[in-house]
């Protein structure tokens, strides 16, 4: 047994005895001075475990409170939580990746790199060391080092395939000069989740791109048919509409993608939406 694993037998083994300390013998004691009607016995043992109970799930608390403000879209209020859950004594690499992925949406990419380059050498299982790379590739997107990026997700789906994985890299293949790639990598996407908002999204995107506008045409009325929640649908679509001269639907599904939460990693800016708007409301059908 190497040096790692016996770590981890001693944490997993930590983990069990305070759990069963939580869950049975604390709860048992309780109840015990409750029957016997020692009011005075029972508060303090249950205070006391309250007490210890918020100490050590306070890590999961925290999460809990970071993830509220990411449902609301208010990623700087969800830094705060996911911060401290992150600098507590051996918090996990679960948690790190949370924070990480919280800096991005909250376009704070330098800062999610250090603590990427903190955690590098931490072991992970297989789902965290996808989500820790893929967040990384995505920090190294948004910072404009789009060939590292690509070369991440590259190496990781040589060996692991998610629709999540498949939907991040297809995004950045879009911003790339290999729109062959895109499109190669985009269709397998779509062959192995069909029902995919992000994936079909990405493939229709990459028709227009290579000038099949038709094509993307017919799929982003097949995806719009219902709403999305994300404004890359609307925006790309809108993109569709414009080169095909029906301006009026082009402003339309600009304004729709404009209703849609943003957040550091999508993919287009409120205000390049808001150009676009501009500009065709001004009667001018190209747009820069």
């Amino acid at each position: 047994m190497n040096k790692d694993s016996k770590k981890n037998k001693l944490k997993d083994n930590k983990k069990l005895i305070t759990n069963i300390a939580l869950f049975g013998a604390f709860p048992i004691i309780c109840l015990v001075f409750a029957l016997i009607g020692k009011w005075l016995l029972f508060g303090a043992v249950l205070t006391i475990y309250m007490a210890v109970f918020i100490y050590l799930k306070l890590e999961n608390l925290r999460l809990i409170a970071t993830g509220y403000y990411d449902k609301k879209g208010d990623y700087q209020k969800a830094l705060k939580p996911a911060y401290k859950a992150y600098k507590m004594k051996n918090s996990s690499i679960d948690t790190a990746n949370i924070f990480i992925y919280m800096l991005l949406k909250a376009s704070k990419y330098e800062k999610s790199l250090e603590i990427i380059n903190q955690n590098i050498d931490r072991e992970m299982n297989e789902d965290q060391f996808i989500a820790f790379h893929s967040n990384k590739a995505l920090a190294l997107w948004k910072m404009g080092n789009i060939e590292e990026s690509i070369q991440i997700f590259e190496d990781i789906t040589k060996d692991f395939e998610s629709t999540s994985i498949y939907v991040s890299y297809g995004t950045i293949l879009t911003c790339s000069n290999d729109l062959n790639k895109a499109l190669e990598l985009n269709k397998k996407a779509y062959q192995y989740n069909p029902n995919s908002k992000g994936v079909k999204d990405n493939l229709a995107y990459t028709y227009y791109l290579l000038g099949d506008s038709d094509r993307a045409r017919r799929m982003y009325d097949e995806l719009l048919e219902e709403p999305v929640s994300f404004p890359e649908a609307y925006y790309n679509a809108a993109l569709v509409s414009h080169s095909q001269g029906n301006y009026e639907e082009a402003i339309r599904l600009f304004k729709q993608a404009l209703s849609k939460p943003f957040s550091g990693l999508t993919a287009v800016t409120q205000d390049e939406i808001q150009t676009k708007i501009d500009y065709l409301n001004r009667g001018q059908g190209g747009m820069v």
